[in-house]
C-alpha cells in the first residue's frame, strides 16, 4: 500500500513539473544562449518642420508676347539722295566729307516680345525655403535668364504650401520681387562712305581737303538689340512636385507664371531727323555755284515699360533638404 501511494504522488509531481521544464528545456540545457530579435530601425521622415531646403534649377522659358514684325529694307530719308558734289567738266559726282555724316536710323522694332528679344531662352536659378511646418514655408530665389545679348535677372520672396504623402510632396508656390535687364530689337539703316580727295586736273595736286569725295558708298540694315535699362516689379505664381531620393536629397519640377508689371509704359515714338548739306558744282574741281540740300527721316526712338514681357517658365532640378 506505501508503494502505491508513493508512485501515485511521483506521477502527481512529474505532471506538475514537467511542462515548466519543457518551457525552458530546449534552450536551457542545449548549451546555446536564445538568439534576441533587433526592431528594424525607424523609416526617416522625408518632410519635416523646420526644415531649410535649397533647390538649384535650370529653366526653359517662353514669352507671353512672340512674333517678328517684318520691317522692309528702306531707305527712310526723303528725297533719297544726300548732298553731293558734281563736276561738270570730268563728269565726276561725289560728296564733300565736311557736309555728309555716316548715317545710322531706327526704322522699326522686330521682336514683339520687349524681355527675351526672341521667343523663347533658358536660365537658371537658385532659391531657399524654411518651412516652419511640413505643409507651409517661406523663401528667397533668385532667377537668372538668357535674353538676347543682355542678361534679364530678379529676385523673389515666395510662400510655398506643400502635401507631403510618402516620398511626393506635390506643391503650390507664388512670389512678388524684381526683375531687371532683358531688350528688344529694333532695325537700322545704316550708310558708310570710303572717301578720296579730287586732284586739280590743271595743277596736278590734290585739292583742299575739304572738298574730299565719296570714293563708295554703302547702304545696309542691321537688327541689333536695345537693353532694357530700368528694374520693374516681378509676381510669380506656380505648381509642381517634389520627390524625395533620399531623406536630404530630392528631385524638383514645377511651371510658374511670370508677370512684370509695374513700370510706367513708354511708346515708341518717332523723331525727325533733319541732315543739311551744300550741293556744289564745279569746274574741272573749281567750285563755281552752290545750293543747301535738307534730307529728313524719321527716325524710331524705343520706349520701355513693362508690357510685352510676361513669361512662363518650366524648371527643374534637384534639392538638398537639412
Amino acid at each position: 500500500m506505501k508503494k502505491l501511494t508513493l508512485t501515485f504522488c511521483a506521477l502527481i509531481a512529474l505532471l506538475v513539473v514537467a511542462p515548466a521544464i519543457y518551457a525552458d528545456g530546449p534552450e536551457k540545457y542545449s548549451g546555446k544562449e536564445k538568439e534576441v530579435m533587433q526592431p528594424a530601425p525607424p523609416v526617416c521622415d522625408f518632410y519635416r518642420a523646420h526644415e531649410w531646403d535649397l533647390s538649384i534649377w535650370g529653366a526653359y522659358a517662353f514669352g507671353g508676347t512672340t512674333g517678328q514684325n517684318d520691317v522692309p529694307n528702306d531707305d527712310p530719308f526723303f528725297p533719297d539722295e544726300d548732298p553731293f558734289l558734281q563736276d561738270i567738266g570730268t563728269g565726276f559726282f561725289g560728296e564733300p566729307q565736311i557736309f555728309n555724316r555716316n548715317e545710322r536710323v531706327n526704322i522699326g522694332q522686330v521682336s514683339n516680345n520687349e524681355l527675351f528679344a526672341r521667343d523663347n531662352t533658358f536660365g537658371g536659378g537658385v532659391d531657399v525655403k524654411y518651412f516652419w511646418s511640413r505643409y507651409f514655408g517661406v523663401g528667397i530665389e533668385g532667377v537668372g535668364l538668357a535674353a538676347k545679348t543682355n542678361f534679364a535677372g530678379g529676385g523673389l520672396v515666395t510662400l510655398t504650401g506643400r502635401y507631403p504623402f510618402g516620398r511626393f510632396a506635390p506643391y503650390v508656390t507664388g512670389g512678388i520681387g524684381f526683375i531687371d535687364g532683358g531688350s528688344t530689337t529694333y532695325k537700322y539703316f545704316n550708310e558708310k562712305h570710303t572717301y578720296t580727295t579730287l586732284v586739280n586736273p590743271l595743277t596736278g595736286t590734290p585739292s583742299d581737303p575739304a572738298f574730299s569725295v565719296v570714293a563708295n558708298e554703302r547702304e545696309f540694315w542691321t537688327t541689333d538689340p536695345v537693353a532694357n535699362h530700368h528694374i520693374r516689379m516681378l509676381g510669380q505664381i506656380g505648381a509642381g512636385l517634389e520627390f524625395r531620393v533620399t531623406c536630404h536629397i530630392g528631385l524638383m519640377a514645377d511651371f510658374t507664371w511670370n508677370f512684370v508689371f509695374g513700370q510706367t509704359d513708354h511708346a515708341n515714338k518717332f523723331h525727325l531727323v533733319t541732315l543739311q548739306g551744300t550741293s556744289e558744282i564745279d569746274f574741272f574741281g573749281v567750285p563755281i555755284s552752290q545750293f543747301t540740300v535738307i534730307n529728313q527721316a524719321f527716325e524710331l526712338r524705343p520706349g520701355h515699360g513693362s508690357s510685352n514681357q510676361d513669361f512662363g517658365m518650366a524648371r527643374f532640378g534637384v534639392t538638398f533638404s537639412y
